[in-house]
């Protein structure tokens, strides 16, 4: 027969002393709260997803000490969502704007946010992808697929505590797919508006205690054709008298993209290796908001991490150290004006105003942490790593100098500044954390 007890600040004393006798007459009362109390929990809590990105520990997103999100890939499916953003967009206190330069992402966390958008920290796996020398996730981003997405963390709100300075507005944790989540072979193509195609393979099988994952994706599109009215050489146009201008025209939206993912994991190893390849993509309304028809930039980013992860290996700790690389690169062939742009110092572009910059960087992290479970209400987490950071090469051909307040032509046009510090827009240079 099930025991059912009530109590509150109005209890008399005499029904207090009936409630401790009561306890006390069934010596397993309290075991058996104690069972119910756990069996309640375990029906809570067996279908809500967990997450790490709050305290660096799994838990109920419920129970994490922050505002957190999590959308699973059966949400991803579900919202019918081909890249990143168009799920990112559904988070509730997160907004995706486009930067006019590429219409790279924007995060708007709590209404936070920058063009370059180095607010808001972007992991992989938990490992950040920001590049040095904006902050931002590269300049040729070129979106994500999502058919190799296992789930995205949110946080909204502050997280350097535990991520670094990056987290400043917020976090996004990117988690892919493992062996057992594939679970076979999946293959897939589609097609869309604006000559859009795509395609995907994924694979995921256990041998011999080996679990082994790999993910192919490739998209490639014309992009959409809004037309941008009045541009940055519109205003040039106005005060000048010229009529350089390329708007009324359509922004640059093309796109070529390739993902590759490799996943392998033994008892407590475990490595990924990544390629991210971007192709032809588009200069969104200008590099200078100025209207670039022709203009694409070019990436290649690199990625290796292996972690080895040991739980309760020494009674009542957990250990996990990792080791993880990121190699990018931003290569673009410009037009920052177009041909006959006319500036207020009477210089006159009849080729344009070109620039081809390119950026070569490297990412090497090491760390480690334990976390101790001896405690019943509370745990301790132990960590210490360091992380190199370097602009390895930098390289830039263009027909300008750039360094007073209009540009000035050079007397050779197009010319390699690369070597020289007065006009080469960034110098390479290193950190370490």
């Amino acid at each position: 027969m099930p025991l059912s007890l009530k109590y509150s600040k109005n209890t008399s004393t005499i029904q207090r002393y009936n409630l401790l006798l009561l306890i006390t007459m069934h010596p397993c009362f309290l075991f058996s709260l104690a069972a119910h109390a756990q069996e309640d929990l375990d029906m809570i809590y067996a279908d809500e997803i967990m997450t790490s990105l709050a305290t660096g520990s799994s838990q109920p997103v419920s129970r994490a000490p922050a505002v957190a999100s999590v959308i699973t890939a059966k949400d991803i499916e579900a919202l019918g969502a081909t890249d990143l953003d168009e799920v990112l967009e559904t988070v509730p206190g997160l907004h995706v704007s486009r930067s006019p330069r590429s219409y790279s992402p924007i995060y708007s966390i709590r209404g936070i946010h920058s063009e370059n958008n180095p607010q808001v920290l972007a992991l992989i796996n938990g490992i950040p992808i920001t590049n040095l020398f904006v902050g931002d996730r590269g300049q040729v981003w070129g979106g994500m697929p999502v058919k190799n997405i296992s789930r995205l963390e949110i946080i909204r709100g502050p997280g350097s505590a535990l991520h670094g300075a990056d987290a400043f507005a917020g976090t996004i944790n990117i988690v892919t797919k493992s062996a057992n989540e594939i679970n076979g072979t999946q293959i897939g193509t589609g097609a869309g508006s604006f000559d859009s195609q795509r395609a995907w393979l994924l694979h995921g099988q256990e041998n011999n205690g080996l679990d082994i994952a790999f993910s192919f994706q490739y998209h490639k599109t014309d992009g959409q054709r809004e037309i941008i009215d009045f541009d940055a050489q519109t205003g040039l146009d106005l005060e000048t008298g010229t009529t350089a201008s390329n708007a009324p025209g359509p922004v640059n939206t093309q796109a070529e993209t390739f993902d590759a993912g490799l996943d392998l994991k033994r008892d407590n190893w475990q490595l990924r290796l990544g390629y991210q390849g971007r192709k032809n993509i588009g200069t969104g309304a200008g590099i200078a908001q100025a209207l670039d028809p022709t203009g694409t930039g070019n990436s290649d980013r690199f990625n290796a991490d292996l972690t080895y992860q040991n739980d309760h290996s020494v009674e009542k700790w957990d250990f996990t150290g990792q080791l993880s690389y990121l190699d990018t690169s931003a290569k673009s062939d410009l037009i920052l004006f177009p041909a006959g742009a006319t500036f207020p110092n009477g210089v006159t572009f009849s080729d344009g105003v070109i620039g081809n910059p390119a950026i070569f960087e490297r990412h090497a992290r090491l760390g480690g942490s334990a976390i101790y479970h001896g405690f019943t209400d509370h745990r301790i987490r132990i960590g210490a790593g360091v992380n190199f950071d370097e602009i390895d090469k930098v390289s830039e051909s263009k027909n300008f100098d750039g360094t007073g307040t209009f540009p000035v032509a050079f007397p050779g046009g197009l010319t390699n500044t690369t070597n020289d510090p007065s006009q080469v827009f960034l110098q390479p240079g290193s950190r370490t954390i």
